[in-house]
Parts: C-alpha cells; structure tokens; sequence
C-alpha cells in the first residue's frame, strides 16, 4: 500500500524521462561493452593458425576449388563467389564463428604473412540469375586473403556485418607485412567471421563444432608436423 501510494505522487513525466535517460544509459553501456579491446598475446609455437574471432564455431565444411563457396548467417546463405574470381583458393576448409553481443568485437589476423588482396562489399541482392534462387546476400563484408610462405594457399578472412548494424573496419592494407595476433579489425554488434584453411596433408583442424573460441590465442589448426 505505501508503495502504491508512493507511485502515484510521483508525476507521470518524471517516470518517463527517468525511464528514457536509463534506457540511454544501458545503450551506451552495451555499446562501450562491444567496443571493447583487451590485450591478446598469440601462442608461442610455431605453423599455427589461431581464431580471427572470439565466439562459438557454427559450422566446419569441406571446400572445394571452383566451387560456388558461401558464408551462412541465420539459416541465409551469404556467397562469396566475387571474390573467388580474384581470390584463388584450393580445396580447404570453410569455418563459421558467430559473435553474439558479449563477445569481443574486435578480430586478430590468423596467421604470419602478407595481405594479399582486400575486397570490401556493400550490401545489396545477388542480382546473377544463375544463383538467384538459391543464394542471397544483404550483409555487409569484408574479405581479405592472408598468404603465409608456408602454405600452398592464402587463408581467407570474412568479415560478415549484422544485417541491422551494417558498420565493418579493416585495420589493413594490401601489401601489408602481418604477424599473428595481430588487430585485423572490428564489427560492431552482432556480427561473424568465416575462415577459408587450405587442406594439405599437414593441416590438422584443433577444433570442433560448437566450441568456443579466443581471437588472437585460440589455436584452430596446426599445419606442416607431417
């Protein structure tokens, strides 16, 4: 009862922008919260490829070259197939980690080696009438290719932006000389990042569907022990 009466002396308006400025106030928080970047220091050992993201691995898929090869984003098939027109790859391994709102927004380069090539795309529809019925993109991305001298193949980043928050940032360059660890970039929000790993007898995937992983720390694959 006296907090029933206390309620109601107090003013409708008082209520409502009090309301208002916590709303704000949790926003903001929430953004401070994904933009986040704490240290990361990459294992010490060598031909390791290591997570470009921190989150939970939806999916690992054989690959192979010149095959059509698509990201998937809650159940929406995203291609990629104008990059591969300049982006070679071999046969390989696509690997999907999704990034919820508390995970660390910020992405680490998988491997030591040079930018090979950096392609960035809007969003926007498939518009090829080939691919049309099946295959459909509105997502943001970014997709650079990595070449290590240690592998046959570059290993490929995507950067997938969140369908409502449509905002990627690339820390790089083409050309740029690399290390493993390093800041690759950031997506805001809600958000995933695919990895392309050629597949050669010495690589060795270390995980599995629906592990958790680190950007910058995780190791995914060994490669060059056989």
């Amino acid at each position: 009862m006296i907090i029933e009466v206390y309620i109601r002396e107090v003013p409708v308006l008082t209520i409502l922008v009090s309301g208002f400025f916590a709303l704000m106030f949790l926003g903001w928080a929430a953004f401070k919260f994904t933009l986040r970047d704490p240290d990361r220091k990459a294992p010490d050992e060598k031909n390791i490829i290591v997570a470009p993201a921190d989150g939970k691995v939806k999916y690992i898929r054989k690959i192979e070259k010149g095959t059509i090869v698509y990201s998937e984003k809650k159940r929406r098939k995203i291609p990629i197939l104008e990059s591969t027109k300049i982006i070679q790859f071999h046969d390989g391994y696509l690997i999907g980690i999704w990034m919820s709102y508390l995970n660390v927004h910020i992405q680490r380069v998988p491997v030591s080696g040079i930018v090979e090539t950096q392609h960035y795309y809007g969003c926007g529809k498939f518009l090829d009438p080939k691919f049309q019925a099946d295959y459909e993109y509105i997502n943001e991305r970014n997709i650079l290719a990595i070449r290590s001298e240690s592998l046959p193949a570059p290993i490929i980043v995507i950067q997938i932006a969140s369908i409502t928050v449509r905002r990627i940032i690339s820390f790089l360059k083409e050309k740029m000389q690399v290390k493993i660890g390093d800041r690759l970039g950031m997506i805001r929000f809600g958000s995933q990042v695919d990895i392309i790993i050629p597949d050669t007898e010495s690589v060795e995937l270390n995980i599995s569907v629906g592990d958790c992983v680190v950007a910058g720390e995780s190791i995914i694959a060994r490669y060059g022990a056989k």
